[in-house]
């Protein structure tokens, strides 16, 4: 877990901070850390900035470089990437913090914050996602976000304590009685998981429009102008959910179940919803292991969930002698295999999976 002393000086980052760019990756969890961050920021300064990262999972490329050269930020921050290059970092000549929950990496010149760096004899990692820790950076001051903050800890697969307040306030979207097994029963069976996935659709579009998406989300003040499109900026994110739902329930109904340990569905489209109906999968399926690749020119691109199994070893273990590279959390994985691997790598997976069912 983050300490106490830890929040505090993210606290203080933000509050000392009079024009902070701010890097997040692209799902639910980034996105919400975001839109926590800038909506406590907006009460202090004008010039907070966000940037979308769509590119890849490593915080890097030379268009980001530019981005800060542009802004002339007084801080760099950075939101649920699991790799920041240190030669992104070396050449970035501002202070930077980071905020994350991924595997652990080293890094220098960097004010580097994940739970997953504290531990105890009795160690258990704490898979609380970065919404989790930027909720309570600023919760004292903006508790009216608590919707945003359940938004992206439930997308990334996670039940907070603050869940018995959310439904206090809105027991329409989450039932106080709701006997909850998993994030799945949230995810896919609540109003909150409605909004979730409308959120979460919003942002698979391109990069300018989904920075669009995620402007608009930061001037909404309560999750009903979504829901019930109370409000223009509600009806808009809405509208983009129903195109995206449309192409989802498509894939989602071709994907066919067998007797065999694992769901595997291949697909080739130019929308990616792998990581979104895996999730799914893994709920409606729980006893086997998902795989959804979808074609991506010259790869298969991989999201990897199993409930109960560890899927991060199943992968690194399948991935052996194989053009390809993949990783993650212990029980939702995303990965990338070439086409001429693509039959051997199977191979693997169903040979590793066989080895953890005996």
């Amino acid at each position: 877990m983050l300490t106490k002393p830890e929040l505090k000086e993210l606290r203080d980052e933000l509050l000392s901070s009079k024009k902070p760019l701010i890097f997040f990756d692209d799902d639910a969890d980034g996105t919400c850390s975001f839109i926590l961050y800038y909506k406590f920021l907006k009460d202090y300064t004008d010039a907070a900035k966000g940037v979308i990262v769509k590119s890849s999972p490593e915080l890097k490329d030379e268009i980001f470089l530019r981005k800060i050269e542009e802004y002339d930020p007084d801080k760099v921050f950075v939101l649920d990437k699991p790799i920041v290059n240190q030669d992104f970092i070396d050449q970035v000549h501002k202070p930077m913090i980071w905020l994350d929950h991924h595997p652990l990496v080293k890094r220098t010149k960097i004010k580097y914050y994940n739970p997953l760096k504290h531990k105890s004899k009795k160690y258990v990692p704490d898979n609380r996602p970065t919404t989790y820790w930027a909720y309570k950076t600023v919760e004292k001051d903006r508790q009216a976000d608590l919707w945003i903050a359940m938004v992206g800890c439930i997308s990334d697969w996670f039940v907070p304590e603050f869940a018995k307040e959310f439904s206090k306030k809105y027991p329409d979207l989450l039932p106080k009685d709701l006997k909850i097994k998993s994030p799945g029963t949230v995810m896919f069976g609540t109003k909150l998981g409605l909004l979730c996935k409308i959120i979460n659709f919003n942002l698979k579009y391109s990069t300018n429009e989904a920075m669009t998406s995620v402007k608009i989300l930061t001037r909404i003040n309560d999750p009903y102008e979504i829901l019930n499109q109370t409000t223009s900026a509600g009806k808009f994110i809405y509208k983009h959910y129903e195109h995206y739902n449309r192409i989802y329930e498509d894939i989602k109904s071709r994907v066919v179940i067998t007797t065999e340990n694992l769901v595997l569905f291949e697909y080739e489209d130019k929308y990616s919803l792998s990581s979104e109906l895996s999730n799914e999968m893994m709920y409606t399926h729980p006893e086997k292991l998902v795989l959804i690749a979808r074609l991506k020119t010259d790869s298969y691109v991989c999201s990897i969930r199993s409930i109960t199994l560890d899927v991060r070893s199943i992968l690194e273990k399948a991935l052996v002698g194989i053009e390809g590279y993949g990783g993650g959390h212990e029980h939702a994985c995303g990965g990338s295999v070439k086409i001429s691997d693509w039959e051997r790598f199977k191979e693997n997976l169903r040979r590793e999976l066989d080895a953890v069912k005996k």
